[in-house]
């Protein structure tokens, strides 16, 4: 590896409701570029689905780099990843689904009529709903008490996207479905899942993606990939990006 690739850029899409940054503990030492991107109501307001967000960011970062999705950001990043895979060269879910929404052959989803639920919840008090979810990110943690803490700042914060855009990033997932491009998609992929995610279930064992991908189940992780999770979410991505001939530590 030269000093070039190991100075790869890396495009970084958060989730629904979540700001980008809430990463960064994760990727705070690349060794190249990070680009932060959150689905605030800038890039919500310009673009209609989960293509169009797609498209819109390889047109803005046209560069080959690295390109991570949690959560709702990872459907972004495959259908980035199926649009031009020059562009990005490889692809890393977190918490990812090529699915929300449980349906035919997709038991591991949200159960619909739990999704609808929450969906007018948004719809008649965005702030509660908001709330409620952020500490979803959270629940399931070893170590509660130091996880509410790191939480308390983003929820002080508030959401950065407004309620009618929190409805339509619902609507999105709602009806998003990418099992084929996932099971298709040739870009070497990473897959981490979180053994302890109360807001996505695992789909390791009921859903087979392309022979390019890695699935890897982290054990202890919530849907936020924070705490002694982030060794190990580190450790995963430095293999899978870089092999082991650079160092990489946090």
């Amino acid at each position: 590896m030269n000093a070039v690739e190991s100075r790869i850029p890396l495009v970084v899409v958060g989730g629904w409701g979540v700001d980008a940054a809430m990463l960064l503990p994760l990727f705070d030492r690349w060794p190249g570029e990070i680009h932060l991107i959150s689905l605030n109501d800038a890039l919500m307001s310009r673009c209609d689905s989960i293509t169009g967000v797609a498209d819109y960011l390889l047109e803005r970062y046209p560069c080959p780099s690295v390109w991570a999705g949690w959560s709702q950001g990872a459907q972004v990043v495959m259908a980035a990843a199926s649009r031009s895979c020059p562009q990005v060269r490889k692809a890393i879910t977190l918490a990812g689904f090529p699915r929300f929404v449980a349906g035919e052959q997709w038991s591991t989803g949200m159960e619909v009529d739990t999704f609808e639920t929450f969906r007018e919840q948004v719809s008649q008090n965005s702030g509660l709903a908001w709330r409620r979810f952020q500490r979803l990110l959270i629940h399931g943690s070893h170590d509660e008490s130091q996880a509410r803490q790191e939480l308390r700042p983003w929820l002080a914060r508030g959401p950065s996207v407004s309620d009618v855009n929190l409805v339509r990033g619902l609507d999105w997932l709602g009806s998003e479905d990418q099992r084929s491009l996932w099971g298709a998609l040739p870009v070497p992929t990473l897959h981490l899942q979180a053994s302890n995610d109360v807001v996505v279930e695992c789909w390791e064992h009921s859903f087979h993606p392309s022979p390019a991908a890695k699935v890897v189940r982290v054990t202890g992780m919530t849907h936020w990939p924070r705490g002694q999770a982030l060794s190990r979410c580190h450790d995963e991505i430095l293999q899978f990006v870089f092999g082991k001939e650079v160092e990489w530590t946090l």
